[in-house]
């Protein structure tokens, strides 16, 4: 008996060993982590870079040279928020306090625990381990994001992209906890990159590597610099040393001159960086590491808000929507505009914002029973509500929409239930057009396809799919519509649509490594095994040192039946990536199904030490265990894995088959139906539970679990023949 229970588990850990293959790349797959991924591929989604991109200014240090002219004005903008957007960490003044009971942050839905600190040597760090567990992560701080008035966040390099760390320094709170978006239980841990469309409002442009996500061409600019609102001022600077210059009052061409500006292009300055509305979508020919403030914003860029009212919540980059709602813009005829307000060169004071409001207002408007009324009174206080933002913790803002009177009943009227039906987007820069837009449906269609996959927003897929099948008809020249319509067709099932999607897009991108492990992941997902190696060889020619293609190309291999070659693919993927849990891994999964469970064990181990959060490395060592027929050794390890991930459902399957040979039926049926609680959809919970049951000797709940099963999967196979087995006396 104990042959054949040995024989069995051998057959199914192979089994599993070789689906885990299967499941080898960056989908967007909603199921929990039952089975090893190689690493996500970086996202494919932005254009790749045209090489070479011109950065903002071909000064080795802008702010620098225009000091000699303007002094005062780059003095005052190095105090600014905007003078102290990134730098290196030795730059930074130290607010953060590095105590190390207050610099660590506990997960709370993974309990992982996360540090801040600085080494003997002056360096800052960031790492992640798991009490209990063996292993720990460290990344260094190679930069520093944000002025520190609000937050700061720390960036490091890691396979050579720029990634965002996990902690962020809160000012107000003076506390350490979680990054914006790191609060879900899987989160981005070290692998969030920092791809160009985000170093766009947070630093001076630097042009990326192309074909690459966060690989930035050195050196990294280090700040924001009058170049981003006056362009590239390399002949302005040359003239001016050469004693040249247009006449006193005349405008000078060789630099741009904001307030020289249209109302509406004034606001484009500005609204680069604050307005950073629901989407963000270039428009033809234009790439986020290279922009020119003297093209109008409008004819570079789509931000999509929200159609309709936006409710009370406000964003921490939502200024100039919310100042567009304001009565007092609305009906100054464009006069009203950031600058009104704020002088870009220098910190705003409560004495410069109630001049400014003065400029239009008296103070007798408020009434003499109003504290407004007072000489020394800060109108905003009264008229702009301050309070937290929707998308940063622990920030406390102000909100640019103002109003007569902000308070509970007017943001309860602005948070009533909007309309039924779809959402709806509408671009806040279409009216400063002129002429025809004939890809603006493809811009809106790209701009729900974003919110649905990096917002987790479903309700945009079903409008994001029609508008993008549209758009590949009128605007079949944009990379970024045929990757979202894969993306969406995938998601739907679609996999042959996915991968014609896919081969639109890399007509037009041939050498974009991201997008080819993406197209060989589809492919592989269908069964095209040869369709997946040639697409994973075509992204290792283009990038040779690409980790991400050698390890999916190890699987593809695998399941080829390629065994030599697979592990060469993985032992080069490990090379440029010893940090990389998911190599040893897949790895593991490989070694058991050569039946090289002493190796497997020893892959696992090492995935364990590697990255103590994940699930998969317990399951593993379970499967390989299980496979040499050692129940009782498999168990404490799929508990481990259960512990970790309670809806991980292959544990809980294989937890629930153990049980039941070892005659353990409440806690096998416990599992079984726990599994299709997770999975209602899934016929194999039902079969699996059902045998579960006979096993037990419970035929009526057999039977009302079959009959269940036979109505949701009608002619299925194994519900019918059981279903007669549980009807039999």
């Amino acid at each position: 008996m104990r042959r054949r229970e040995n024989t069995q588990w051998a057959l199914v850990a192979l089994a599993v060993a070789c689906w885990a293959l299967a499941c080898a790349s960056g989908c967007d797959r909603a199921a929990q982590p039952a089975v090893p991924t190689q690493a996500a591929s970086p996202d494919a989604s932005a254009p790749p870079s045209a090489a070479p991109t011109a950065p903002a200014s071909r000064l080795a240090d802008p702010v620098a040279a225009c000091a000699g002219g303007h002094p005062e004005q780059a003095d005052h903008f190095a105090e600014a928020g905007m003078g102290r957007a990134f730098y290196r960490p030795e730059k930074a003044e130290r607010i953060e306090d590095f105590d190390s009971k207050k610099a660590t942050v506990t997960h709370p839905k993974t309990g992982a625990v996360y540090q801040a600190y600085i080494d003997p040597q002056g360096r800052w760090w960031q790492s992640e381990s798991f009490p209990g567990r063996p292993g720990k992560r460290e990344v260094q701080v190679d930069y520093v994001v944000g002025s520190g008035n609000h937050t700061r966040t720390y960036l490091g390099v890691v396979e050579g992209e720029l990634i965002e760390l996990p902690l962020t320094w809160y000012s107000r709170r003076r506390i350490w906890d979680m990054s914006p978006g790191y609060e879900t239980k899987n989160h981005f841990r070290f692998t969030r990159a920092v791809k160009p469309e985000c170093m766009f409002c947070h630093n001076d442009l630097t042009p990326v590597v192309p074909g690459t996500m966060a690989n930035y061409q050195a050196p990294i600019a280090l700040g924001i610099s009058c170049a981003r609102c006056h362009g590239d001022g390399t002949a302005h600077v040359a003239q001016r040393e050469a004693g040249k210059g247009p006449p006193t009052g005349q405008a000078d061409p060789s630099i741009l001159n904001p307030a020289r500006l249209p109302p509406a292009e004034q606001l484009g300055v500005c609204e680069q960086c604050h307005l950073a509305g629901e989407a963000r979508v270039l428009l033809d020919g234009h790439t986020w590491d290279a922009y020119d403030p003297r093209t109008p914003l409008a004819e570079y860029m789509s931000i999509f808000v929200n159609r309709g009212p936006r409710g009370a919540d406000f964003s921490i980059a939502s200024h100039g929507d919310r100042l567009a709602q304001s009565a007092c813009a609305q009906r100054s005829d464009g006069k009203l505009t950031c600058t009104t307000c704020h002088n870009p060169h220098k910190p705003s004071t409560p004495e410069s914002h109630r001049a400014a409001c003065l400029s239009c207002h008296q103070v007798s408007e408020c009434g003499e029973e109003h504290a407004a009324a007072k000489p020394d009174a800060e109108c905003w206080t009264c008229h702009m509500r301050k309070g937290d933002t929707s998308d940063i913790p622990h920030v406390t803002f102000t909100d640019h929409w103002i109003r007569q009177r902000p308070g509970a009943k007017e943001d309860a009227a602005a948070a009533a239930p909007k309309p039924a039906g779809p959402p709806a987007l509408v671009d806040a820069l279409a009216s400063r057009r002129k002429g025809p837009d004939p890809h603006a449906v493809a811009r809106e269609a790209v701009a729900h396809a974003d919110i649905w996959r990096y917002q987790k927003v479903q309700a945009h897929l079903p409008v994001a799919a029609p508008l993008l099948e549209g758009a590949a008809q009128t605007s079949p020249h944009r990379l970024d519509v045929w990757i979202s319509l894969a993306r969406v067709r995938e998601a739907k099932g679609d996999r042959v649509g996915a991968a014609k999607a896919y081969e639109a897009a890399v007509k037009l991108a041939p050498t974009h490594a991201p997008l080819l492990v993406d197209q060989a992941q589809n492919l592989e997902d269908m069964g095209d095994l040869a369709g997946a190696e040639r697409a994973l060889r075509r992204a290792l020619e283009a990038r040779p040192d690409y980790r991400a293609a050698w390890g999916n190309l190890g699987n593809v291999l695998a399941r080829q039946g390629r065994m030599p070659d697979a592990d060469a693919a993985y032992e080069r993927a490990d090379a440029l990536a010893p940090h990389e849990a998911l190599t040893p891994q897949n790895r593991g999964f490989l070694s058991i199904g050569r039946r090289e469970y002493d190796r497997a064990i020893a892959f696992f181990e090492e995935t364990q030490r590697r990255d103590p959060v994940t699930a998969v490395a317990p399951f593993g060592l379970a499967n390989a265990l299980l496979a040499q027929g050692k129940l009782n050794e498999a168990l404490p390890h799929l508990n481990e894995a259960l512990r970790i991930d309670p809806s991980y459902t292959m544990a809980l399957w294989y937890r629930g088959r153990v049980f039941a040979d070892l005659s353990q039926w409440t806690a096998a049926r416990r599992d079984l139906e726990r599994w299709r609680t997770l999975e209602p959809h899934n016929p194999n919970a039902h079969v699996e539970l059902a045998q579960i049951l006979l096993g037990a000797g419970d035929k009526a709940a057999a039977r009302r679990t079959l009959s269940e099963a036979a109505l949701k999967f009608p002619g299925h196979p194994q519900i019918g023949a059981l279903l007669n087995v549980a009807t039999q006396p």
